[in-house]
């Protein structure tokens, strides 16, 4: 009766669209630590300065689990660990709000990265195995696009849900989320899991017939890498700053800082769904990246040596949407031009990289700041090392995107890269 409820194609509809909301409530369960970390801290008999090692715990624990955890090309595999990942997390997060004691809290929330780790690797996997050729494009990039919307709607909800109820009840409120997400999730499992079987059937006929679309070599995977890295390290290392900046040069208010996150936010999500909505030959993809770098350098440049406060503010925005869409579209153009067997590969790697790349661009931006003659902070040498690797991005993906084979792959699309 359960499988007889629901057709094919809409079975696996809905599997795509409980992957976003997924991919939504892991990126909501790392970013509420930060807001809520100092006062974790102090609750649990500690100081607001150690709340650090709350929010470095789980991308720590998330970054190494990504780079242990393996896709497969078995779809009811993928779909049997994104079900017992789910149940994890969502255990983990709610004894987040439980337990007693920092070194405790700590523990709870490396459990709670290497759960969320794994889950955002198999569930990344897990949709584009169950997408149609024509579509992958479009999926990872909606996927990944979660991420800004879970800054923008979800960390503002949360913290407006928890205010004079403690932060304990935001993590509840998450928790209770990713309860609903795994019922349902189980639900689709039994309902399909003929269809699973026939789809693993199909892959397996398709795995065997190479085609002209992929690309499967060594050098392929390390360039890609290096790409991803280069592109989200360039990110961090000014968007760590830009608050800092605003906060202790320009007396930024709290109310005008929180609308700057969530038109960065939305902005970044319409910029990304735009993207994964136009036909692939509506634009060159290697001008595009570079006209997105540019933009990049404009902003810190005018950010962070203007005196006026809106105008900073105004370059704060524009630069996390611009770099949150390069950084998209490179990793969602490079993941989708491997092989499925290279893909399921990059896909750890690339999660592992965005936790690593993070954890390094705030440590390298908050090393290139100096104290000024006054009370303020000078940001000089991260402007000019910032923009040598924002720059060196669009250079490396010329490089990337000059191989052969990669040009092939992308011609049987209809996307120029020239």
């Amino acid at each position: 009766m359960l499988t007889s409820s629901f057709s094919s194609p809409r079975l696996f509809t809905y599997n795509k669209y409980i992957c976003f909301v997924i991919q939504f409530l892991i990126a909501l369960d790392a970013l509420i630590i930060v807001p809520f970390s100092s006062s974790m801290a102090i609750q649990a008999n500690a100081s607001a300065s150690q709340s650090g090692y709350l929010t470095s715990a789980y991308a720590l624990a998330a970054g190494i689990t990504c780079l242990v955890i393996k896709g497969s090309q078995d779809i009811a595999r993928e779909k049997n660990r994104v079900v017992f990942f789910l149940f994890g997390i969502t255990v983990m997060t709610i004894l987040t709000t439980i337990v007693e004691g920092f070194n405790l809290l700590v523990f709870t929330r490396a459990l709670t990265g290497l759960f969320g780790g794994a889950l955002a690797v198999v569930n990344f996997n897990y949709l584009l195995l169950i997408s149609d050729r024509d579509n992958k494009k479009k999926n990872t990039a909606i996927l990944l696009s979660t991420f800004p919307l879970a800054l923008a709607l979800g960390v503002p909800t949360i913290i407006l849900i928890s205010s004079g109820s403690g932060w304990q009840l935001g993590f509840q409120v998450v928790g209770g989320a990713f309860s609903i997400v795994t019922l349902i999730f189980t639900v689709l499992l039994m309902a399909s899991f003929k269809q699973l079987r026939l789809l693993n059937h199909s892959l397996t006929e398709v795995k065997q017939t190479p085609t002209a679309d992929t690309i499967s070599n060594g050098k392929a995977m390390f360039l890609s890498a290096v790409v991803m890295f280069t592109a989200i390290l360039s990110t961090f290392v000014v968007s760590t700053q830009y608050p800092v900046m605003l906060t202790i040069n320009l007396n930024i208010s709290e109310q005008l800082l929180s609308l700057c996150y969530t038109l960065s936010g939305l902005g970044s999500f319409i910029a990304i769904q735009y993207y994964a909505r136009t036909k692939n030959r509506d634009f060159s993809l290697k001008k595009l990246i570079v006209l997105l770098s540019l933009i990049m350098v404009t902003t810190v440049g005018v950010g962070f040596k203007t005196v006026d406060i809106y105008s900073a503010a105004t370059a704060f925005v524009i630069f996390i949407i611009v770099s949150s869409t390069r950084t998209i579209i490179l990793i969602t153009e490079l993941v989708n031009a491997l092989t499925p067997q290279d893909r399921v590969r990059m896909i750890s790697l690339q999660n592992s990289l965005q936790h690593f790349a993070v954890g390094l661009g705030g440590a390298l931006g908050s090393l290139l700041v100096t104290q000024g003659l006054d009370s303020n902070l000078d940001f000089t040498t991260m402007i000019y090392v910032a923009i040598v690797l924002i720059i060196s991005t669009p250079g490396l993906f010329w490089i990337k995107t000059s191989m052969k084979g990669y040009k092939q792959a992308k011609d049987s699309r209809n996307l120029s890269i020239d």
